[in-house]
């Protein structure tokens, strides 16, 4: 696994030895992709709320995209932190933890990460999520998996605040 800088040193991402892209462009590709996301809502079909068109859905899905990618490049621009944007994977969580899981939503999208400290994180994957528990369904538990197996590869590499994880970084 090599962890690639999004922007500012504040925003990090996976990219996986089976990818081209680290994980953060790979989301950003595919949910603007309208064919991808067709034929994933096409496969998920009982998902969607019955109140809404698949063509619809996947219009909505490039608006999050988009904002997403809006959102955090503001959040970099305007020295907010990214915490602003991120929040516990587990909605009951409170207080900081140390390699906490994270998630960043818009709607049907998730992207999900690694809190480093208050304003480190490390994208670890995403995706549409048009249910309510990760453990629904198989895309998501991939990605819960995913979530897991980036905290134990930082918490095997010593990682445990921002100054471990840029000692991390320049290692590699």
């Amino acid at each position: 696994m090599e962890i690639v800088c999004i922007f500012a040193e504040r925003l990090f991402a996976f990219r996986y030895p089976e990818e081209e892209d680290n994980e953060y462009d790979k989301l950003l590709n595919l949910w603007n992709d309208v064919e991808y996301v067709y034929n994933f809502l096409k496969e998920n079909r009982e998902d969607i709320p019955k109140d809404k068109d698949i063509w619809q859905v996947v219009n909505h899905i490039a608006e999050d995209a988009e904002k997403i990618d809006e959102i955090l490049i503001n959040i970099g621009a305007e020295d907010k932190t990214l915490s602003c944007f991120f929040r516990p994977l587990h909605n009951l969580e409170t207080g900081a933890r140390i390699l906490s899981l994270q998630k960043g939503r818009q709607s049907y999208l998730r992207i999900y990460a690694i809190r480093i400290d208050e304003d480190t994180f490390v994208i670890t994957g995403g995706a549409i999520k048009l249910h309510h528990l990760m453990e629904e369904r198989e895309h998501t538990k991939v990605e819960l998996q995913k979530l897991h197996d980036a905290q134990a590869y930082l918490r095997e590499n010593g990682v445990y605040d921002g100054v471990s994880f840029h000692e991390l970084l320049n290692e590699n």
